[in-house]
């Protein structure tokens, strides 16, 4: 990762963790509807606290090797961070995988699935941020 003074910015206070898609903001995609927006709110809360175990300024997490998700799954790093049926809320597995770039950048390639429906998402986003910028797609229709 690229050196940054540490401004404690990188981790955001929940208070407590949401236990279902419903319980979380839509992301303000204009293009989604909102049970869309939701399930890319749940997607990207996985696909970040997946990569938020990477870190830089953690002396824990980078000798972890496998870990489960918060509600169940699998995250494994390597070369990528694969997510093998993960939950960060109940009702959404999600699969795929998220690179971290030397330059804070996370791409993920994911899949979601929800009412019997897999959705496609893309995205990249200012790694290890509280304010996180999002793009990408979800079925192919742009987030941002």
């Amino acid at each position: 990762m690229a050196d940054r003074e540490c401004t404690a910015e990188n981790y955001r206070a929940l208070g407590v963790f949401p236990e279902t898609v419903a319980d979380l903001a839509p992301h303000p995609a204009r293009k989604l509807t909102s049970a869309q927006r939701r399930v890319l709110a749940a997607a990207f809360a996985t696909a970040a606290d997946a990569a938020a175990r990477r870190n830089p300024g953690s002396f824990v997490y980078p000798s972890v090797k496998n870990e489960p998700g918060l509600r169940g799954g699998r995250v494994a790093f390597g070369d990528v961070i694969a997510l093998d049926d993960v939950r960060y809320v109940r009702d959404l597995p999600v699969n795929g995988t998220v690179t971290l770039s030397s330059d804070g950048r996370a791409t993920a390639t994911l899949t979601a699935e929800t009412g019997g429906h897999t959705h496609d998402i893309r995205m990249t986003w200012t790694a290890f941020s509280t304010t996180p910028t999002l793009t990408g797609t979800f079925d192919d229709i742009p987030i941002n």
